[in-house]
């Protein structure tokens, strides 16, 4: 799947600005950065004037080279990877450590609030459910609003740590990787579907 120019969306001016401003300066030329990707360096040049398509893979491995994780997010948002469509952080808001630190204690805080008062609610409707005829309560959509406010909390603290040197998110992948294999809690061979699931 390729990736159109758009004035709309103005992804290739976006991969201009983040390949000249970027954290990583190995790749803020054109050359250095097509050297990387394996692409001819005037495909950067017709991307980056929205005169030219670029291949998601191309586009993903672009954002990584150039630290541009936030367009990693809009890329996901954008061609519906992204479940929740959520739009990208200001990378600015993503560059400091202990001030996404304060954010992420906030969001859980409040996420946490929210959980106490979704479980009360899931308590309060199990009867409906059995009896098939519960009705979502609309009042809960705001504290589930809550919790998804973890979703870019999270990723703004691991990018500031990105950001300062502080540790790389592929290091933290692989422990979480790690991780969910040795708990069984990663997604199985498709084989290994047909056996129950215990949590």
């Amino acid at each position: 799947m390729a990736i159109q120019p758009s004035f709309t969306w103005n992804f290739g001016e976006y991969l201009r600005h983040f390949r000249v401003n970027g954290g990583n300066h190995n790749f803020s030329t054109q050359v250095k950065l097509a050297k990387h990707l394996r692409v001819d360096p005037k495909k950067i040049s017709r991307v980056e004037c929205e005169n030219d398509s670029v291949d998601i893979a191309i586009a993903a491995k672009w954002c990584k080279a150039v630290g541009w994780y936030e367009g990693l997010d809009l890329l996901s948002s954008k061609v519906g990877l992204d479940p929740f469509e959520l739009v990208p952080v200001n990378p600015k808001l993503n560059e400091n450590v202990l001030a996404a630190l304060n954010n992420l204690h906030t969001q859980l805080t409040e996420a946490l609030r929210a959980v106490d008062k979704l479980l009360e609610e899931e308590r309060k409707a199990q009867p409906a459910i059995a009896r098939g005829v519960y009705k979502p309560n609309k009042n809960m959509v705001m504290y589930k609003k809550e919790i998804a406010d973890c979703i870019p909390a999270v990723k703004t603290f691991f990018y500031a740590n990105e950001r300062q040197n502080r540790i790389g998110m592929k290091e933290i992948g692989a422990i979480w990787n790690q991780q969910a294999l040795d708990d069984l809690v990663a997604m199985p061979k498709i084989d290994e579907f047909r056996g129950p699931v215990i949590l």
